[in-house]
């Protein structure tokens, strides 16, 4: 996901967003932009799916 948006010129970060899970599994993370290209980032990273149902 962080390289398509770099591919687009977006500058992005990994975050870390929780403590480590039960099950050894890592903690969760999150992708973090800038306001000005959070709308860009998410049209560019949602599934053609999600873009459907939402014209439905």
């Amino acid at each position: 996901m962080q390289q398509v948006l770099a591919a687009h010129d977006i500058p992005s970060r990994i975050i870390d967003i929780g403590i480590m899970s039960y099950l050894g599994a890592g903690s969760p993370a999150a992708l973090q932009v800038r306001s000005p290209d959070q709308w860009t980032a998410l049209l560019l990273l949602s599934s053609p799916e999600e873009e459907q149902a939402g014209q439905s």
